[in-house]
């Protein structure tokens, strides 16, 4: 039995209290019959993990679509460096390569690293819950199933996040170091001398 919804809600109540700008980018649960909709579209039903997390939280809002500063980071990138997609956009990613059902095969692109710019590139997540990266600028298929600790399944990552941002323990402490920068979650270090970033989890 799948526990995703409690490791997500584990890391969107860290992020009210926390990153409240990071926490605004979250949209409203999809519907049911939004599910139903998409999977019509995309002529595949979605991993039943993937369709739990959209009806809690249907992706992240484009910030690129609001007046925001563009040389700003992105609050939406949450996600070790990641956008949750919306239902809309997962057809859209999908088709943008041409020849969807050769390309992604049972893969269904799950979050993206640049939500404004395509082509796009970021994990897929197949009927299994399983990750996979793609590329669609180097033309590169969903990769193998990953193995890279804390990238296994779609439910281990979320508890990997839900655990570096609450305890600042877990694989995902490979990937980076979360830390605020102006009420954002932004995976840093950041470079230069911009405004304050500061660690989640200080070094002691």
């Amino acid at each position: 039995m799948s526990a995703i919804l409690p490791a997500w809600a584990a890391v969107t109540g860290w992020l009210a209290v926390h990153a409240p700008a990071s926490h605004a980018t979250l949209r409203p649960g999809a519907t049911v019959a939004d599910v139903r909709s998409t999977e019509h579209e995309l002529g595949a039903g979605l991993p039943a993990d993937q369709a739990k997390l959209l009806m809690a939280c249907d992706g992240t809002v484009d910030a690129s679509a609001h007046d925001r500063d563009p040389d700003e980071y992105d609050p939406g990138l949450f996600l070790a460096q990641h956008h949750l997609l919306p239902l809309e956009a997962l057809a859209e990613v999908r088709e943008s390569t041409g020849n969807a059902e050769q390309f992604w095969g049972p893969w269904v692109p799950f979050a993206v690293t640049d939500y404004a710019l395509p082509p796009w590139g970021g994990l897929a997540v197949d009927a299994g819950g399983r990750l996979a990266t793609f590329d669609l600028a180097g033309g590169d298929p969903p990769s193998e199933p990953l193995t890279t600790p804390g990238y296994g399944s779609l439910n281990e990552f979320l508890y990997s996040l839900a655990e570096i941002l609450i305890q600042g323990t877990g694989p995902l402490t490979a990937a980076g170091v979360p830390g605020i920068h102006r009420g954002a979650l932004v995976w840093g270090p950041l470079p230069g001398d911009g405004a304050p970033w500061t660690p989640v989890h200080p070094a002691t």
